[in-house]
């Protein structure tokens, strides 16, 4: 046979399968369906059948004594053979290279019948369940790591918790102790108000009745002075008569005896100063002043004047010098801009509270705390008046235009005139109904102005005594309030901050400006009455021009509220003092 007859009868083995009895064939496997088949119908039939029973009248359920008679299902574990084991290994790893090199080798070895597949056996079930619970193995430890991390991490935030806990608790326990400790205060406060409400009703009745009592003392004193000047006058009309009974020619066996002393003590006595006119002109009234530019400027000057907060000063009407008065019971004068000390003053036994030069600028007059005001002579160095008329704290102080007389407020509600050259009490203005914090002179004229804590401004007459008119707007304590040099305005400021300008003529509000919410504590007006200066508890000065209605300039350095702020005499520099016990310069 040749080659190609030899091909034709040659065959190829694709799978050589080798049937043994151990192996069942795939047909086995269909017939296990069949027969799985054939018992659910079985099942079904016996279903019907107890259902035709139960619907039966007489059917009476059988009980189930053995449990061998309930089939239950189950799961059906069968051997694997070798090969697919290892196929299923390779396959798990993903040895996908070493798979096809088994395949390969396997069939190879399988066509040649050298692989001996009847004495492989299979893998048996504990292999098989080895793995498996490998693998649970590997999950539940990977589960249990993960439940350590957890566990971990809960145990951290209980302690965190705990320890919140336990600083919470320690606070509320701080907190209660606090609790009651603030409501024994407070009850222990409670009972001292008590006592000091019926001491303060004790104090008021006692001190109605002495007020009551001093004005009728002063009725009978003002009775008595009357009483006084008319026998005075009895006494010299007598006097001129006996003087014309001394002519030549008169009988001096009728001459009357003449007490010496009291001749004496008349010729001691001073008359009191006529009021001055109320026609004498103002000069600056048709004058036309421009206003001077502060806004470049700058601090230049810091002086520490005094050991204790400066509460106001005042400006020499003809020198660049400055006066202070301090809570340190002291006044003192200082030349500026050097800041050096040319004098100071002591006498009250309580903070000086106000302070104000002589027109002339030769005497200095200071309000104190203790009462008193007292009328400073630089020429001789010397106190030449005391005045203690006011019972309480007097804040301020001021001289008139001829520097005769001087104004006062207090804290007593009441504002009084002093004639200097008498030394007495002219008038005592009453109408506000609590502390007079302020006072000024309209220049050139009889008017002066009071700023009161019962939120109003009022104009008063030294001559007549009476209240001339009531400024009504603002809605705390007035603290400050001056005039303009023309004597047609005056500016205002309060506790809220807020500042105003009236209108003298018009008796009404022009302008307004808040510098709040702190308290504005002075205010003071330029030369041509535009510009006005404000100092604030916020230990700032505030310039405003009223002509444009803006704030033009902040000035800051103190470093406390500023008490007073005043313009030099030629308004060349902004002057203030504050609670930190110094004056600035600012230019």
């Amino acid at each position: 046979m040749n080659k190609a007859e030899e091909s034709a009868n040659q065959f190829f083995v694709i799978e050589q399968i080798e049937m043994s009895s151990e192996s069942e064939p795939e047909d086995l496997e269909d017939l296990d369906d069949l027969n799985d088949i054939k018992h659910e119908e079985d099942n079904l039939n016996d279903l019907d059948k107890i259902i035709t029973d139960v619907k039966k009248e007489d059917y009476i359920p059988k009980p189930i004594t053995k449990t061998q008679d309930l089939k239950i299902p189950g799961l059906v574990n069968r051997l694997e053979v070798v090969d697919d084991f290892i196929r299923n290994f390779l396959i798990k790893n993903q040895m996908n290279r070493s798979l096809e090199v088994f395949q390969q080798e396997w069939y190879e070895l399988s066509q040649k019948g050298k692989l001996a597949t009847d004495g492989m056996g299979q893998v048996t079930d504990v292999y098989i369940q080895n793995e498996k619970l490998k693998e649970e193995l590997k999950y539940v430890r990977g589960e249990l790591d993960k439940a350590k991390i957890v566990a971990e991490n809960a145990k951290s935030t209980y302690d965190k918790l705990r320890k919140e806990r336990d600083f919470h608790k320690m606070h509320h326990h701080r907190v209660q102790q606090e609790k009651r400790k603030l409501n024994h205060d407070i009850d222990k406060l409670k009972g001292l108000h008590l006592q000091y409400e019926t001491k303060y009703e004790e104090l008021s009745q006692k001190y109605s009745h002495a007020m009551k009592e001093k004005m009728l003392l002063k009725l009978e004193r003002d009775r008595l002075v009357a009483k006084n000047d008319a026998l005075q006058r009895s006494l010299q009309n007598v006097e001129e008569k006996i003087n014309k009974e001394k002519e030549p020619g008169s009988p001096t066996d009728k001459l009357p005896l003449v007490d010496t002393k009291a001749n004496t003590k008349k010729a001691s006595t001073k008359a009191n100063t006529p009021f001055p006119p109320d026609d004498r002109p103002n000069p600056y009234a048709g004058t036309q002043i421009e206003p001077q530019n502060y806004r470049n400027a700058i601090l230049n000057k810091t002086q520490k004047g005094h050991m204790m907060a400066i509460s106001s000063m005042d400006m020499h009407p003809k020198k660049s010098i400055v006066a202070t008065a301090s809570d340190d019971f002291t006044w003192k004068i200082w030349t500026l801009p050097q800041c050096e000390l040319i004098m100071s003053g002591e006498g009250h036994k309580d903070w000086v509270s106000g302070i104000h030069f002589h027109p002339k600028g030769s005497h200095l007059a200071t309000s104190s705390g203790d009462c008193t005001i007292k009328v400073w002579d630089f020429i001789n160095a010397s106190c030449t008046h005391t005045f203690k008329d006011h019972i309480q704290p007097v804040w301020g102080v001021k001289f008139n235009d001829t520097g005769e007389f001087i104004v006062s407020a207090s804290m007593d509600h009441t504002c009084k005139v002093f004639d200097l050259a008498s030394g007495k009490t002219r008038h005592t203005f009453r109408g506000h109904v609590d502390s007079v914090n302020h006072v000024s002179f309209q220049p050139f004229s009889n008017i002066f102005t009071s700023a009161s804590a019962d939120k109003t401004i009022s104009l008063w007459d030294i001559r007549s005594g009476l209240c001339v008119q009531t400024f009504y707007g603002h809605l705390n304590s007035v603290n400050h309030a001056t005039f303009s040099l023309k004597g047609d305005s005056i500016a205002s400021c309060d506790a809220d901050g807020i500042v105003k300008m009236w209108d003298v003529r018009m008796v009404k509000g022009r302008s307004q400006f808040d510098a709040g919410p702190y308290s504005a504590n002075a205010v003071s007006l330029d030369k041509s009455g535009t510009i006005l200066l404000v100092g604030s508890d916020d230990q700032q000065i505030r310039l405003y021009n009223e002509t444009t209605q803006k704030q033009e300039h902040t000035l800051k350095g103190h470093e406390d509220a500023v008490q007073d702020v005043a313009f030099d005499y030629n308004s060349k520099m902004i002057i203030s003092c504050g609670s930190d016990a110094t004056f600035r310069i600012y230019q």
